[in-house]
């Protein structure tokens, strides 16, 4: 099933809400709004479905979202120190969103505006396709691009997104999703309860503005060491300095190791949910909430630290090239694409 309806006006355009539903109730609601997951319902060891995303109780809440809740983030996800996107021949001046550095797009990105979009179903598939033009110059970014994000729901459960992008101009791009997951089911319980595995080998150290210094940190003998399963509530008791610098958990790009498979494993131990987010990216920041404010209302509790986990599957910054993975670095013309697949199971 696929199902369009309007469910508000903001500044003259319908907020439409676009919901896909697979043959075992697998549901994901999406909003044209930031190209947004909205609420996403997977079954528990029981078989009873709840919704696995933090989402707000007020769609009004969208508009003014701060925290970027299921959005698509870019033109590049993740922070630009100083704003200073450097090219061969010139250095373009971004927009400065958070404090001296840019954050996330900017000011509006591709997390605040209106997404064109159409649906299809295929065999086995229910699909919407967004839609979006970005100008040369917008929140400082050289060459018009041209965005298509598409979310693709099957019969087994699975739910892709699949990332493409072109540019006339050698620019940056690095797109994500920055859902919140957190698979006790509505909002029950924080997320200390889960457990988590991913391939890291490395983090990014941060600065007190949570800005990479350029060291990477190896994980071995870390609480970022993560590569086998890791109860989270185990990580937040670590007194570790990076975890401190990130007000008491990830706040950090993971490099993955180059020869693992690009997969990171959620579970929620009470209900036997689990998550498996498979990507073709070489990393992924791992946010876990750190900073969620209790001024947030969202659907079934107000916001508070641990309320969710973000798994932001994404390009290297163009400074750690040296790494030998691919970084947000994209020349005129050539195609960018990425893909991240999200399978729900039980245990």
């Amino acid at each position: 099933m696929i199902k369009e309806e309007i469910i508000d006006h903001w500044d003259g355009e319908p907020l439409i809400q676009i919901t896909l539903e697979n043959k075992q109730g697998v549901r994901a609601e999406l909003l044209n709004f930031g190209c947004r997951i909205r609420r996403l319902y997977v079954p528990d060891k029981n078989g009873r479905f709840e919704n696995v995303v933090l989402s707000y109780r007020d769609v009004q809440d969208y508009k003014t979202d701060g925290v970027y809740l299921g959005a698509v983030v870019g033109r590049v996800a993740g922070r630009i120190p100083y704003g200073r996107l450097e090219l061969t021949d010139y250095i373009h001046h971004l927009s400065l969103n958070e404090g001296d550095h840019h954050l996330h797009g900017g000011y509006i990105g591709f997390s605040h505006r209106f997404w064109e979009y159409k649906t299809e179903e295929k065999k086995g598939e229910k699909v919407v396709s967004f839609y979006l033009h970005s100008e040369d110059g917008e929140e400082g970014y050289p060459g018009k691009a041209d965005i298509k994000v598409s979310y693709i729901l099957d019969d087994n459960g699975k739910l892709t997104i699949d990332y493409e992008a072109v540019s006339d101009k050698t620019t940056w791009i690095s797109l994500t999703n920055h859902a919140y997951f957190n698979l006790s089911g509505d909002q029950k319980r924080d997320i200390q309860s889960h457990t988590i595995q991913a391939p890291g080998e490395y983090v990014f150290e941060l600065d007190d503005k949570l800005i990479p210094t350029g060291t990477l940190v190896p994980v071995e003998n870390t609480p970022f060491d993560i590569r086998g399963d890791t109860k989270l509530v185990d990580v937040f008791s670590n007194s570790h300095p990076q975890l401190n610098t990130a007000n008491g958990g990830f706040d950090h790009f993971f490099v993955f190791e180059k020869n693992a498979e690009k997969a990171i494993h959620l579970k929620e131990e009470e209900n036997g949910r689990t998550l498996k987010v498979e990507t073709t990216e070489p990393g992924a920041v791992i946010y876990t909430g750190n900073k969620i404010k209790d001024a947030l209302v969202f659907e079934q509790d107000r916001g508070r630290p641990y309320a969710g986990i973000c798994l932001e599957t994404e390009r290297l910054p163009e400074a750690f090239r040296e790494l030998g993975r691919q970084t947000c670095y994209v020349e005129a013309g050539r195609p960018y694409k990425a893909v991240t697949t999200f399978t729900f199971g039980t245990d």
